[in-house]
């Protein structure tokens, strides 16, 4: 009889990538993102969760491999349009959300397709999904099928305020308003918890360059 698998969390230490970013040691951050979506393989013989992979990627960026981050989240998109993550904070649209910035910002239009692609299959389901509300908004944002005005009338707090901006800011980018893209980001505030908060660092690492 096998004995269980022991939760990868029992480890004696395991790798704190969000904090890892914060201090600015983004090879310590890609180590970590890496270990945990591969410890997380370990116990599910699956990638369960697309949150490590979008780390991953957002780590690739700010150490200006974006040839690499985008391929990362063209990757989970692809995972994800076929249905084989089992869990995501975001309803499986991060990689998605991601990838069309990354798209926007390298003028790469297969990327961009392959981001649209799965934001429209995500937005033709017919039950809800966890955690999808907020997301989907994100989604129509880029996809022009609302205005950011409509979005952050819908923001519950602090969190979704910063989302809305920095995507608002990408679709402004997107139809060549970078000024427009300026304004927006300099009203986004720094987070207080950054778990999770991984546009945050890809809009405080781009606006530097905008603003130059």
């Amino acid at each position: 009889m096998r004995e269980p698998t022991p939760d990868w969390k029992d480890f004696s230490k395991m790798p704190e990538p969000q904090a890892a970013i914060e201090s600015g040691d983004f090879h310590a951050a890609l180590c970590g993102f890496a270990t945990s979506h591969l410890l997380n393989y370990r116990q599910r013989s699956q990638f369960y969760s697309d949150v490590h992979i979008c780390g991953f990627g957002v780590v690739l960026w700010l150490m200006e491999d974006r040839s690499g981050a985008a391929n990362v989240w063209a990757a989970a998109c692809d995972e994800a349009f076929k249905g084989k993550f089992k869990y995501s904070s975001t309803g499986v649209y991060q990689a998605g959300l991601l990838l069309w910035f990354a798209s926007v910002w390298l003028k790469d239009g297969d990327w961009h397709d392959d981001a649209a692609a799965l934001l429209d299959k995500l937005l033709r389901r017919r039950k809800p999904v966890m955690g999808a509300d907020f997301p989907s908004l994100l989604a129509r944002l880029l996809r022009g099928d609302v205005d950011l005005p409509a979005v952050q009338a819908a923001c519950k707090s602090e969190d979704d305020q910063r989302m809305a901006l920095f995507y608002g800011g990408v679709r402004a980018f997107e139809t060549g308003n970078r000024d427009t893209t300026r304004r927006l980001w300099r009203e986004a505030r720094a987070p207080t918890y950054s778990e999770c908060e991984l546009e945050y660092y890809l809009l405080a690492h781009e606006r530097k360059k905008l603003e130059t």
